[in-house]
């Protein structure tokens, strides 16, 4: 059974780039110019993969990050401590790691103060 809010999670994971990338940009801060892209290219495949059209999905001012986490939760996904991750950790070439890769950074950057 797939997860059933995928919109939501789509608008929020967008909602936190945008919040993101503008600070990036404001900064101009090549490492986190560089997130945002993979941040972009993520919630693009995703919707993809859920056949939902991203020009269609509402823009969200208040970041609400419960869908984020319920998804985390409905998939299992076991966020990556970046305190202690080694390059060898993150299998490029396996779709699961680079989602946890990516789903990580957004819990880090909403973690942020």
């Amino acid at each position: 059974m797939p997860y059933d809010k995928m919109i939501n999670y789509i608008e929020t994971l967008f909602a936190v780039f945008k919040m993101f990338n503008t600070k990036a940009l404001q900064k101009k801060d090549k490492k986190m110019q560089l997130i945002s892209v993979l941040i972009y290219k993520y919630i693009l495949k995703t919707a993809v993969d859920n056949e939902i059209d991203i020009k269609t999905i509402n823009t969200i001012e208040t970041i609400n990050l419960v869908p984020f986490y319920e998804y985390v939760t409905y998939n299992n996904i076991e966020l990556y401590d970046f305190r202690k991750i080694n390059l060898d950790d993150v299998d490029v070439n396996n779709e699961k790691d680079l989602e946890r890769f990516v789903l990580t950074h957004i819990y880090y950057i909403t973690q942020q103060k």
